[in-house]
């Protein structure tokens, strides 16, 4: 994989995660769980973290091993697709608070030694 796309699923991954803490500025853990639509939201990016995360690691598995977190958000996102039916949203939130920024710092740090890409 060139450069541009290992840069573009880095960015792809720090904008999912922007996109999470700007719906989610304000809420609480228990707000959270009274908003479909921000349920919603969340499962969705962090779908797109794993997956970006999974083409990472078959692209450049150097890259993915220092991120923390990753192997667990490939995990996860799996969990939220097969087993969308039994989702746990405390569980959701509890990622999102939890190990969602040191999964970000990671990727944060990856991308800016990446440099630009068009």
């Amino acid at each position: 994989m060139s450069p541009r796309n290992v840069a573009g699923l880095l960015s792809d991954i720090l904008a999912a995660a922007d996109f999470m803490a700007a719906r989610a500025d304000g809420f609480s853990r228990d707000r959270y769980l009274e908003v479909d639509d921000l349920q919603v939201i969340f499962e969705r990016k962090f779908e797109v973290i794993g997956e970006a995360l999974a083409r990472l690691r078959k692209a450049d598995p150097a890259l993915f091993d220092r991120v923390r977190h990753a192997a667990a958000a490939v995990d996860f996102r799996n969990v939220l697709i097969h087993g969308y039916a039994s989702i746990d949203h405390h569980v959701v939130w509890d990622t999102f608070t939890n190990w969602l920024p040191e999964l970000v710092a990671d990727v944060a740090v990856i991308r800016r030694e990446q440099g630009p890409f068009e």
